[in-house]
């Protein structure tokens, strides 16, 4: 089925008289998915690096590329230094696996963290491996910049301890070895940018500050990219670079590198563009951006950026880890007398261009320099240096990508990519063409350059400054009423005497037994009494403070049966604490749950504990008092016919007051006119009413007793001659006694 499917295929691409011997390549590639190698004799060329017989080994990756960082360190490109890059695959079943090369067979390390010890920038390219799956290999960059040499500064007139400057002094600073360019900062803040004078004068600083410079390498804007500024080697090269096609030969790519600035980066391109060739520097410095070219023409059509509109004409794929956000065009004249610079920013749409400058061979710009005059793919030293802000590109943070091909863009039909790559083909001299391209099944892939490589290598060192300045004090002392003056201590400074008044100055900082009132605080250089500084603002000691007046009580309650504790509240004084006992102090003036005993008042001034009077005399606390005893009747006296009540008479006791009910209470121990009942007799404290004690038994005041019936004779005998006496007898009633006569009665 696979044969079938390749021969439809190559009918019909040699019906179009289109066919090459790479398009072959990739076809059987394509159809067959897995690696295939085709060995392909390349010709020579009239601008070549060698000949040389390659095997094509590009494969249709099966798996996405490593999420990669690059790396980079300072260093004096003799000793080794260690710079980390990493790659992850997008499982952790995945292998990561670093090569030297593209071309290289076996890794040289396997791992997601690659810390290599080098001496000069090293490109390794990185790939995931699952069983027999591999992904592209990515150019993952470790670079090594070119620390400067060591710094030192020194300060005019001298500044040190011992003789600290006067406010306002003129200081001049001078930096001593470094490199190229000094930018000197005061406590962290610019105060002249990067230059190569390496001077600065200033009157403003003040004593504590730090001035710092800093010394980096710079480079000339001449198209020779040979300063220490660019490093120790190329961030990539064109080393194994097929020969170059035709096209390529007036327009080719050698090497890129970069040399960064505070907020800028100048991109040195080793190669060379003739007339009607192009250089495109596509740069992935932000999220988002363009996986495949078909961002919008720049809108005004400008020739100098003719290649960048045409490269979208058959939009083609990068690889699957670069998103293009800008392009770097570098194109020249007819006479290849001038060369151009132009950032476009890839817009869906309408692309935007900004014009950057323009520099000739020994005419450079502030922000281009050229030297046309490069012999080859062998000469990595001679091309385009172009300055470009970090913001002008959307670079912040993270690390930056890029990939760079070259074009012919004659407008006679002929326009076509080339084959000079970064990275670079490696098998083909052939063009690209102006077609479609998926660069995943392309040699050329973007090179991952670090975030570290943005910033400069710097050397540095810094003066802290020395001055005599304003004082202030760092203690005062108030007068309090134990100590009735106060004491002002000045901060330390070197090299000066104090003073309060401006005439009599002392070596120590502290003045004591001082008046209340204003001080101004004065400071002398010891070396030079015309030297003198004093505060802003005056130091205030207090007057002694007034003590607060003999504590009184606003109230005392003593205890009691129910609550067997007292209380005192202190009349209340502003600005104080109170206490009982001279120790401990509070801020309420409410003490309780006090036992009893004598207790003298304290009150205490709140700003000055020393500030403390008490009481002319002691308050007392009563003991806690005693319950009654337990009542008990003296007399009880039952109701009768002729009294219908009865009466109680309890046991008298001192100080008491007596209740038969433990409500109503009255002084007399006697209570009459008690209809029958049960009482409980109570006895409480006149002093104190929660003192009450009841008894221990009822006493029962009983009912109304009833009175006999009308009596009556059971019989009656008259006198008789025998008996001369008569008799009665009255009807027998039970439990009463009988009378004639209503006062003598008889059973």
């Amino acid at each position: 089925m696979k044969n079938k499917l390749l021969l439809f295929l190559l009918f019909h691409l040699l019906l179009g008289n289109k066919l090459s011997a790479k398009n072959l390549v990739d076809v059987v590639n394509t159809c067959n998915v897995n690696f295939e190698l085709v060995t392909t004799i390349v010709s020579s060329d009239t601008i070549k690096k060698y000949k040389k017989t390659s095997k094509v080994s590009r494969t249709i990756a099966l798996l996405s590329p490593p999420s990669t960082t690059a790396g980079s360190s300072c260093g004096d490109g003799i000793s080794p230094v260690q710079v980390n890059v990493y790659a992850f695959g997008n499982n952790s079943s995945e292998t990561i696996e670093w090569f030297i090369s593209q071309t290289s067979v076996s890794p040289i390390y396997i791992g997601t963290v690659y810390s290599p010890s080098i001496i000069t920038t090293k490109t390794y390219y990185v790939r995931s491996r699952s069983g027999s799956d591999a992904s592209t290999r990515v150019p993952v960059v470790a670079s090594v910049y070119f620390a400067p040499p060591a710094v030192t500064l020194t300060a005019s007139p001298v500044n040190n301890t011992t003789s600290p400057l006067c406010l306002g002094t003129s200081v001049t600073f001078t930096a001593f070895g470094g490199a190229d360019l000094f930018e000197f900062s005061v406590d962290g803040v610019v105060m002249q940018g990067m230059s190569a004078s390496k001077t600065f004068i200033t009157n403003t600083l003040t004593d504590g500050q730090v001035v710092r410079v800093r010394t980096r390498y710079a480079v000339s804007m001449d198209g020779v990219i040979t300063e220490k500024t660019w490093g120790t080697g190329s961030l990539e090269d064109n080393l194994l670079s097929a020969p170059l096609s035709a096209d390529a030969s007036t327009g080719y790519i050698n090497s890129l590198k970069i040399s960064a600035s505070e907020d800028k980066m100048v991109l040195g391109v080793a190669g060379k563009v003739q007339n009607n060739r192009s250089l495109l520097l596509f740069l992935d410095t932000k999220p988002g951006g363009f996986n495949i070219s078909n961002y919008g023409d720049e809108a005004g059509l400008d020739p100098l950026v003719r290649s960048f509109n045409l490269f979208n004409n058959n939009p083609s794929t990068f690889d699957s880890y670069f998103q293009a956000d800008y392009c770097l065009v570098i194109s020249t004249d007819i006479g290849e007398t001038n060369y151009y610079a132009n950032v476009v920013e890839l817009k869906t749409g309408t692309s935007i261009k900004t014009y950057l400058g323009s520099a000739a061979t020994g005419f450079p710009s502030s922000i281009m320099g050229v030297d046309k005059n490069n012999i080859g793919i062998n000469d990595y030293n001679l091309g385009f240096e172009v300055e470009v802000l970090k913001s002008l590109i959307g670079y912040t943070t993270g690390d930056i990508k890029f990939f760079a091909l070259t074009m012919n863009d004659r407008e006679d039909g002929s326009q076509t990519v080339t084959n000079s790559f970064l990275s670079p083909e490696r098998t083909s001299n052939l063009n690209y063409g102006i077609g479609s391209t998926d660069y995943n099944l392309k040699d050329p892939n973007p090179v991952v350059v670090s975030s570290a490589a943005l910033t400069p290598c710097y050397s540095e060192t810094s003066i802290m400054m020395n001055f005599v300045s304003v004082p202030t004090a760092v203690s005062v002392i108030q007068p309090t009423c134990a100590l009735q003056s106060g004491t002002i201590i000045v901060a330390i400074q070197p090299g000066v005497e104090y003073s309060i008044d401006g005439l009599v100055y002392q070596d120590s900082n502290e003045f004591s037994g001082l008046a209340p009132g204003n001080y101004t605080l004065y400071v002398r250089n010891k070396l030079d009494n015309t030297c003198v500084v004093l505060s802003t603002t005056t130091i205030l000691v207090n007057p002694i403070p007034t003590p607060p007046i003999a504590p009184t009580t606003a109230s005392v309650t003593q205890p009691m049966c129910a609550r067997p504790s007292g209380s005192i509240t202190i009349t209340s004084q502003t600005g104080v604490e109170y206490s009982l006992n001279g120790t401990t102090y509070q801020v309420s003036n409410t003490f309780t749950g006090l036992t009893p005993n004598n207790f003298t008042l304290y009150v205490r001034n709140v700003a000055d504990n020393s500030c403390v009077t008490s009481s002319a005399s002691a308050i007392t606390i009563n003991a806690i008092p005693n319950p009654p005893v337990v009542p008990t009747t003296a007399s009880v006296v039952q109701p009768t016919c002729g009294v219908p009540s009865g009466s109680i008479v309890i046991t008298t006791q001192t100080g008491a007051e007596y209740s038969l009910n433990g409500s109503v209470y009255q002084a007399s121990n006697t209570f009459t006119g008690l209809a029958p009942n049960i009482f409980t007799l109570y006895v409480r404290n006149v002093a104190d009413n929660t003192c009450v004690t009841s008894s221990a038994s009822v006493t029962t005041i009983n009912a109304l007793p009833i009175p006999p019936i009308v009596p009556t004779t059971a019989s009656v005998v008259q006198p008789t001659c025998g008996t001369p006496s008569g008799s009665i007898v009255i009807t027998t009633q039970t439990g009463a006694e009988y009378s004639l006569n209503g006062s003598v009665y008889q059973a």
